[in-house]
């Protein structure tokens, strides 16, 4: 067994992070795709309650315009309310930056600072979940961000999340000499 991690790595999460993590994470449900066709139906039909004298003659030119801009404002509508939503979720899951120092060992992650330390098995993540920013991993208990920016060596988050899903890194092939 070994005595030392096999990588420490000490960095400041923010709220970026923590937003980030929002971001990556939201998966529209059925439920959810209804609402907006739904919504988005009832704004186009906000189109019907124009006076012909300012919206033209109904199946007009004039008319489709209308319609197609109440759509497209209830479609932006949507989308601030999606992303305060995360913006303050994210405020909840980290309200204010926080210095983080993770241990990697071959079979769990010591993790110290945002709170009591805690080790997480790497058994225990149910989902990981890797961005171009980030390695989002996601316990019963918590998610653990980290952010690609705090690890030096190229590829380290890749071949931690590897080790996650229970696969080998890919070799990459040797140059050839010329």
């Amino acid at each position: 067994m070994a005595t030392e991690p096999l990588r420490t790595t000490t960095f400041t999460l923010t709220r970026a992070d923590a937003l980030a993590y929002e971001q990556a994470a939201a998966r529209p449900t059925p439920l959810g795709v209804l609402a907006l066709v739904l919504w988005l139906g009832l704004c186009a039909g906000l189109a019907f309650l124009v006076p012909p004298d300012w919206a033209g003659a109904r199946l007009g030119w004039g008319f489709s315009i209308l319609v197609s801009l109440a759509v497209a404002i209830g479609y932006v509508l949507v989308l601030l309310g999606v992303a305060l939503r995360q913006w303050a979720r994210a405020g909840r899951r980290l309200r204010r930056p926080a210095e983080l120092t993770v241990g990697e060992w071959p079979d769990r992650l010591d993790l110290l600072g945002g709170g009591p330390p805690r080790a997480l098995k790497l058994g225990e993540v149910r989902e990981a979940i890797l961005t171009r920013s980030h390695l989002f991993l996601v316990a019963d208990e918590e998610v653990v961000i980290l952010p690609r920016r705090a690890f030096a060596e190229a590829g380290a988050l890749d071949g931690l999340a590897a080790r996650i899903a229970g696969r080998p890194m890919p070799v990459d092939p040797a140059p050839a000499s010329a």
